[in-house]
């Protein structure tokens, strides 16, 4: 007579472990997606890449990509949300965020970048790269800056400050990589620290 609880658990093991090793695959599979999404994008840039393209690269069927990240444009999305932004810039001492803040600008202006990014540069102005980058300013700036800025007006501060970086974003479109590139960066370090200081000032008395 076959059968018995001993069977059941020998059953319900068994499913645990296909359980466990389709979310290892699934896992694993998503994973060579974004590995090959970087890859691509940042050798050749996010406009001349294809979902079938990076399905190819990766070992999958193109049906995955939809699957995994809606599109090619939630593909993209994950694939910056893996850039740090401002890494270490909401940290420390309060006095000093302006100047931190300025300090990122100028580097970024003067070309320091990932090599993702320097490649997504070129690709400015597609829809796509840009409503991806608007929401990345929001979550891992104006969000991160509201909440480490606390308080009353900290919302009004921090957009003012957001408004700062997509206004330097734009001009960077409109005038390309070169933008500021002959300023002296010590002098544009400067310049950014007191616009910004001004944008985070707690409160601005009317008629000056």
């Amino acid at each position: 007579m076959s059968g018995g609880p001993g069977m059941d658990r020998s059953e319900t093991a068994r499913e645990c472990a296909a359980d466990s090793a389709r979310v290892r695959d699934r896992a694993a599979t998503r994973r060579r997606i974004l590995d090959s999404a970087r890859e691509l994008f940042t050798a050749d840039g996010y406009t001349q890449v294809s979902s079938r393209r990076i399905a190819a690269h990766a070992g999958v069927n193109v049906a995955l990509i939809n699957r995994y990240f809606g599109a090619k444009r939630g593909l993209l999305a994950e694939v910056i949300a893996g850039e740090a932004v401002y890494p270490g810039v909401f940290e420390g001492d309060p006095a000093t965020l302006a100047r931190r803040i300025a300090e990122r600008l100028a580097a970024r202006v003067h070309g320091e970048a990932t090599p993702l990014q320097r490649a997504l540069d070129g690709a400015s102005g597609d829809p796509d790269l840009k409503a991806v980058y608007d929401e990345r300013l929001k979550s891992a700036v104006l969000e991160p800056l509201e909440k480490y800025l606390g308080g009353a007006g900290a919302r009004t501060r921090a957009l003012s400050v957001a408004a700062v970086v997509l206004g330097l974003a734009g001009l960077r479109r409109v005038e390309g990589g070169a933008a500021f590139a002959e300023c002296d960066r010590r002098e544009l370090t400067e310049r950014f620290t007191r616009i910004i200081e001004a944008c985070l000032e707690e409160s601005v008395s009317p008629g000056g």
